[in-house]
């Protein structure tokens, strides 16, 4: 009889800590952000027209989210990995108009800077 109820317990623990760790994996998954996560990972990994694309779709849903500098920065970002200067220079730019008290702001006139200096030959 004693086995069976050292068994129970060791069962009880066991359920208990099945139960724990579900908990824990669902509400890790529950802090993603969607399309912003998708994009970041992207971005980390090169694959710079999908990172946009997760980016924008992020911004039309979340326009005036917490992310939304961030996002559009990363949007610039991508564009000028994606060679495409000019729509990165406009994308930066509206940075600054639509987040001016922001250290993205900052960061994004920075590379305006570096992006529109003179080329030296």
């Amino acid at each position: 009889m004693r086995c069976s109820v050292g068994k129970m317990k060791l069962f009880a623990v066991g359920a208990l800590l099945s139960v724990t760790l579900a908990s824990c994996a669902f509400h890790s998954s529950s802090r993603s952000f969607g399309p912003y996560s998708e994009a970041e990972n992207f971005y980390k990994n090169g694959n710079y027209p999908k990172a946009i694309e997760k980016y924008r779709e992020y911004l039309a849903v979340n326009p005036q989210g917490n992310l939304a500098a961030i996002a559009e920065y990363y949007v610039a970002k991508s564009l000028v990995a994606s060679g495409d200067t000019a729509k990165a220079i406009e994308s930066f730019k509206q940075v600054v108009v639509q987040y001016p008290q922001t250290s993205w702001a900052d960061f994004a006139e920075e590379q305006l800077e570096l992006l529109q200096a003179p080329v030296k030959s």
